[in-house]
């Protein structure tokens, strides 16, 4: 696989709004991410070298979406944040760490996905029947022949599979 070399990271700190406007702020960023991620060209080699060390053929376009689905879900670790802190990390940032929450698994994932020409969303979900706007979790979808396939790396599941939840809200990308 094509190792990228490692440059200092960027940190940004700065105050999250409360409640939805922070969510909405929050994600605005996500998105940022995912599409300078899927520019890097050590994100998208990373990708293309999974691809083909895989064997997915040349426009299996399915199959691209599979491999890089997997790929993310078994050899990234699911690791929470630090306690009270919200951490966003580039996709590249997590092509070295190979650990992250819910919001870095989809940055990395979505990220990948678009960088070989597949179109991404996002889906915040809540689980609390009492507060609408408060959302836990983060999941991306990829577009294929005419249809939106959830795709959640942090929970083993298959390719398709969505979390049941209370409420949920979906956020362009592209």
């Amino acid at each position: 696989m094509y190792s990228c070399s490692s440059r200092k990271p960027r940190i940004y700190l700065g105050r999250i709004p409360k409640g939805y406007a922070g969510t909405k702020r929050t994600v605005d960023y996500i998105i940022q991410l995912i599409r300078d991620g899927a520019k890097d060209f050590c994100v998208r080699q990373t990708a293309i070298d999974i691809l083909i060390f895989t064997g997915i053929r040349p426009k299996d376009y399915l199959g691209e979406i599979r491999t890089l689905f997997e790929w993310v879900k078994n050899k990234i670790r699911y690791t929470r944040d630090i306690h009270r802190v919200e951490l966003l990390h580039s996709a590249r940032r997590m092509l070295e760490l190979q650990a992250g929450d819910c919001d870095d698994m989809t940055i990395l994932l979505a990220a990948m996905i678009k960088s070989v020409g597949h179109p991404v969303r996002l889906v915040l979900v809540g689980f609390n029947p009492m507060k609408k706007k408060l959302f836990s979790h983060i999941y991306m979808e990829a577009f294929y022949k005419g249809l939106w396939i959830p795709l959640d790396a942090t929970m083993n599941r298959p390719m398709g599979w969505a979390p049941p939840s209370d409420h949920k809200e979906v956020m362009n990308v592209d």
